[in-house]
């Protein structure tokens, strides 16, 4: 599936209506306090608003330029001067999208340098080489085309929760994730090669920073929750990490042969975009390094670009959800998964044939009912697919203590005319500034909107209990087991209850334990029988909407939409 998060919010009409551009981030200062020797040489730092000490931009690996281009990732080469980790490192190469529109930034412009390997790290303010912190390694999203680290402020998470974050940049799109036949070791997922780099960087470095390097947590959302999952499936990244997060994630994984053929207008592989960007019918390894860069992205500014290839070098070849299963079989290894109550309203919210503007400015939804069911059902599979059979097969396997979540907050203000809960909701990625205690700078101008003074009691509760039950988790795996404000969070049995976390307001029931009963077989049922789709032919435009949304999950329920479309249409 891909993860798109240029779709999720386009809000550029809402965004207008803020008094202010957002500000530009201006440079730490430096402290002498924030020296450290790290095994390629002396970076210093500075201190976050907050007192959190913070190192900004420090190389943990060789710039991925010329002939490392598409190679395995290498560390970083020694230096000698101090290097003053003050400002966010280049941006991998993306293209911007709607979402930057949001900061002032043109949508499609190629932004971003091929030298952009690099991490940031937060520390509490009294830590030191001696504290011995929890480490939490964050994986940013945005489909594996787009993001960077300087979206994720980890100042907060480590000051509140007494752990060291570390935010990691990695190579992207076709730079990233690349099948191609001319390059050597048959390696494709060189975004995942990056990450285990940054790993490897943590576990000899970390320690210097006041962290512990065998008490790594992983955490990532969206396509970072993906590549989460990729390194649980992957034995070059095997002792690197110590307990795992996933938000909003799916366990999918792109065939080789479609990664390097593609399918027709919809995927782009590998060789048919070579061959273009090269003028080359069969280019060699040689030809593709040497290829100028805007000429690259120039071929994958439409297609999707598949990520988390089975390329059975770095990964098996098999489904990703059999492959972590597998790998994590017996290990014991300590999993959190999950997602929010509305993900797929990042998909609808302006959707021209979902909503109408109000007045020309303000979107609704055109008809709330058939919105809400779409919202429903499409959020319903994903999770389904994506948290409650996955976990069920983790469990089976053995891989570990299972524990799994939902994010309810929907408290968005009303704008004019437009009901932002209503329209958004608990909508993909909403639960990021939630997790990091930040709500400024994720949206850019909108920010105001989403979060306001009359929705900062319930917001600030729902945030203090996410990241106690973070922080709990990369201390001691165990999640609620210490008084603090994450409640008592049991692990899934195996022949127990589908028992899940909610996380919500007090207004709203607050965070609590429930027990899951949705399945795919309910939903389809569901499905054919609901008011909202009898009329002018919803329930095949649904099943058409599950099967492009999730074609690269092994999808269980295609017999159940038979009779819902003409069999030409599904």
């Amino acid at each position: 599936m891909a993860f798109r998060l240029a779709a999720i919010l386009p809000l550029c009409l809402l965004a207008a209506c803020a008094k202010s551009t957002v500000p530009a981030e201006t440079a730490l200062s430096q402290k002498a306090s924030t020296l450290v020797q790290t095994d390629a040489g002396p970076v210093i730092g500075g201190v976050s608003e907050n007192s959190a000490k913070t190192w900004l931009g420090i190389p943990y690996a060789k710039p991925p330029v010329g002939e490392l281009r598409w190679r395995p990732t290498e560390a970083a080469e020694p230096w000698q001067m101090p290097v003053t980790a003050l400002e966010h490192a280049n941006w991998c190469p993306q293209l911007t999208n709607g979402l930057d529109g949001l900061f002032g930034m043109p949508k499609g412009e190629l932004r971003g340098d091929e030298d952009c390997l690099y991490l940031d790290v937060y520390a509490p303010s009294g830590s030191s080489a001696d504290s011995d912190l929890p480490v939490m390694f964050w994986i940013h999203g945005g489909s594996n085309i787009w993001g960077r680290a300087e979206q994720y402020d980890g100042s907060k998470l480590a000051e509140s929760g007494q752990v060291v974050v570390v935010v990691v940049q990695y190579r992207l799109g076709p730079l990233g994730w690349f099948a191609h036949p001319a390059l050597e070791d048959g390696i494709a997922n060189f975004a995942l090669l990056d990450l285990v780099q940054a790993l490897q960087w943590t576990h000899n470095n970390i320690q210097k920073f006041g962290g512990n390097p065998d008490a790594v947590t992983l955490f990532g959302e969206s396509a970072g929750a993906n590549n989460v999952l990729g390194l649980l499936a992957m034995p070059k990244a095997d002792g690197l990490y110590r307990a795992a997060i996933a938000q909003s994630g799916l366990p999918a994984s792109a065939p080789l042969s479609l990664s390097r053929d593609g399918l027709d207008d919809r995927v782009t592989g590998a060789v048919p975009a070579a061959r273009s960007f090269t003028n080359k019918e069969s280019p060699k390894a040689e030809d593709l390094r040497s290829a100028p860069l805007d000429k690259i992205f120039a071929e994958y500014g439409s297609g999707l670009t598949p990520a988390v290839i089975r390329d059975g070098t770095t990964l098996p070849d098999m489904p990703l959800d059999d492959a972590v299963a597998q790998h994590q079989s017996g290990r014991g290894l300590p999993i959190i998964i999950g997602s929010n109550r509305d993900e797929a309203k990042y998909l609808l919210a302006f959707d021209p044939d979902m909503t109408k503007k109000a007045l020309l400015l303000f979107p609704k939804a055109k008809d709330k009912a058939y919105y809400n069911a779409l919202s429903y059902y499409m959020t319903g599979v994903w999770r389904t697919i994506g948290v409650t059979d996955f976990a069920k097969k983790l469990v089976e396997h053995d891989a570990g203590p299972i524990r799994t979540y939902r994010f309810d907050w929907d408290e968005e203000a009303k704008v004019g005319m437009s009901d932002l809960g209503q329209l958004i909701g608990a909508a993909h990625s909403m639960e990021i500034p939630f997790v990091f205690g930040h709500f400024e700078r994720f949206l850019g101008k909108l920010d105001k909107r989403l979060f306001t003074k009359g929705n900062q009691e319930g917001r600030k509760a729902v945030s203090e209990t996410m990241m106690s039950c973070w922080t709990e988790f990369a201390h001691n795996d165990a999640p609620g087991s210490v008084t603090g404000a994450c409640p008592a969070w049991p692990a899934i049995e195996a022949n127990g209850p589908r028992t899940t976390m909610i996380f919500d307001t007090p207004r709203d029931g607050g965070s609590r334990i429930e027990t899951e009963t949705l399945t795919i077989s309910k939903l389809t049922t569901e499905m054919k029988a609901d008011p909202a789709l009898q009329n002018d032919n919803r329930a095949c435009e649904m099943s058409q909407r599950l099967v492009q949304a999730f074609g690269l999950v092994r999808l269980e329920m295609e017999s159940d939409l038979e009779g819902l479309c003409p069999a030409d249409e599904l």
